[in-house]
């Protein structure tokens, strides 16, 4: 079972467990320890909050109603229906990824200012001086982006 560090030390001192957490029968004695702390004290389904988010979480939630994460949340609105008993006093609302958001989001950046920096050039091939508003920009944003995906060519051979 998952135990934090901490909580493993206390845990040990007060249950005579050896010295390492990974010992399978130290870590269930300790896991299952803490779970009946966690139970006896917030009842259930907040012994899963408690569990999951820590109790100092768990008391911060109760006292001033700060939401708990939603990993928290996701976790006790899998588990408390199947352990039973657990009415929960309020729908848990649970956080999830939406997973066709890349589906609607935009292919590229879109330059907010709409100077094309990297096509700006002057006759003879090289780069122009910068416009007065591109002088004026905060130096510590970075430079505008050309309008297209890839930086203009200069020659007209065409494609290679």
């Amino acid at each position: 079972m998952q135990v934090m560090p901490a909580t493993w030390a206390d845990l040990r001192v007060r249950h005579r467990l050896g010295s390492n957490p990974f010992d399978p029968r130290d870590n269930i004695l300790a896991g299952t320890a803490y779970l009946r702390e966690m139970h006896d004290r917030y009842g259930s389904p907040g012994f899963l909050a408690a569990y999951n988010a820590g109790p100092g979480r768990y008391e911060e939630y109760r006292a001033t109603g700060r939401p708990l994460p939603a990993e928290t949340r996701a976790y006790v609105a899998a588990l408390a229906p199947i352990i039973g008993r657990g009415d929960l006093a309020a729908p848990v609302t649970v956080a999830t990824a939406d997973p066709l958001a890349w589906t609607r989001a935009p292919l590229f950046i879109v330059q907010l200012d709409g100077n094309p920096g990297a096509a700006r050039r002057q006759n003879d091939g090289t780069p122009a001086a910068p416009s007065a508003q591109e002088s004026a920009r905060d130096p510590v944003l970075p430079a505008p982006r050309s309008d297209g995906l890839f930086v203009a060519r200069t020659d007209t051979a065409g494609p290679r």
